[in-house]
């Protein structure tokens, strides 16, 4: 399947990390692409970077979500391809969780693509869409080191895939999910991480990759067009994406 097919893309947290990463090889290979982020000054900067154009709205919130889709039909016509990327594996050590904290990190990690699939079922002309999230092996199985609310609500996205697939295809949509593993970008949680970092410390992280390296932006991009409303018999998937570093099925 050619990966320049000039397919018309919305992704959501797209103005930075891996998000806008995704949006810059879309681009680069002829594919139209409406971005999306929390800030209006980045979502400008990076429109004008990517020669694109977007939009600056909050996707835990239903209205906005609602106002994203009509927008980027606005700019793409149809969306071939929704990429539901918002989350954050950004939260408090296990055990010191509050009610506020599970929030937070489910509205980031889970309710983020509930509204914006809901939104789209709602306002869309489209036709045809493949729908893809970006999930986690933290919830698929247990990750030493990662928060719970994180994990949990990566599980309960993987386990909505597989669900709210069975129902959505009556819209000609079709959902599935790529379970990432550790992801290195420049500005990447894992750089900073790493940054100053001796090789040994790096090689403990990568102890459990088979493959003995971390992802890349491109290795993501390629299982999206795998994903693709060209292949029209995956639905309701979860593919992992992690170097071989999972154990479990």
């Amino acid at each position: 399947m050619s990966k320049s097919s000039n397919k018309n893309i919305l992704i959501t947290g797209s103005s930075n990390g891996l998000g806008y990463n995704l949006a810059k090889i879309f681009i680069d290979n002829g594919n139209k692409v409406f971005i999306n982020g929390l800030s209006k000054k980045n979502v400008s900067i990076r429109c004008k970077e990517l020669n694109t154009e977007g939009m600056a709205c909050d996707v835990t919130k239903e209205n906005d979500c609602n106002k994203l889709i009509k927008s980027a039909e606005k700019y793409l016509g149809n969306i071939d391809v929704l990429v539901c990327n918002v989350g954050s594996g950004s939260s408090v050590p296990i055990g010191n969780e509050t009610l506020k904290e599970w929030k937070r990190v489910f509205d980031l990690n889970f309710f983020s693509t509930v509204n914006t699939v809901n939104a789209l079922i709602k306002n869309s002309k489209s036709s045809k869409v493949s729908i893809i999230c970006v999930s986690s092996i933290c919830g698929h199985e247990y990750i030493p080191g990662a928060p719970a609310t994180y994990s949990v609500a990566k599980s309960a996205l993987n386990n909505y895939i597989n669900i709210y697939s069975k129902y959505i295809v009556k819209y000609n949509y079709r959902l599935n999910g790529i379970i990432c593993g550790n992801i290195m970008f420049p500005g990447s949680s894992w750089e900073k991480k790493l940054k100053g970092k001796n090789y040994s410390f790096k090689k403990k992280i990568l102890e459990d990759v088979s493959v003995d390296r971390f992802a890349e932006p491109m290795d993501i991009y390629d299982v999206i067009w795998l994903l693709s409303k060209d292949n029209t018999f995956i639905n309701g998937s979860l593919l992992m994406v992690d170097g071989g570093q999972t154990r479990s099925f």
